[in-house]
């Protein structure tokens, strides 16, 4: 089950930063990037404070920041698949990958778990600038 979390959380991240839709996720030609952007985004599961705290300090707690930009989104999602262990917070990363490239999405999503879990601010965010 890691391993699958990881893979869809790597999928999501690779398509975050090259603005393209996850493998097996492309839009039909002419349709919305996001399929559900007119409806809104997805409603995401709530996740914990500690999983949300993880989340929004993945970038920096995953050695990524003093990695290369290339292996960003690889470290991110293998540290990310460690420390986010319960259905709920990883029914969330699923709904995160649904989210494609929708950079606006991401960041509201994410701006929302960290609010949700009382969290002051979210690092992550940065990422989807």
């Amino acid at each position: 089950m890691r391993l699958a979390v990881a893979a869809v959380t790597l999928a999501a991240l690779a398509a975050c930063q090259s603005g393209t839709a996850p493998p097996g996720g492309a839009p039909a030609p002419g349709a919305p990037q996001n399929a559900n952007a007119a409806a809104g985004p997805p409603v995401m599961a709530t996740l914990s404070k500690a999983e949300a705290d993880s989340l929004c300090n993945a970038f920096e707690r995953s050695g990524a920041a003093a990695d290369e930009e290339a292996n960003h989104g690889y470290l991110i999602a293998n540290w990310l698949a460690k420390e986010i262990v319960s259905d709920t917070g990883r029914a969330w990363l699923v709904g995160f990958a649904q989210l494609g490239g929708d950079k606006p999405a991401r960041r509201a999503a994410l701006a929302q778990a960290a609010q949700a879990a009382g969290l002051a601010d979210c690092p992550l965010i940065a990422m989807w600038q």
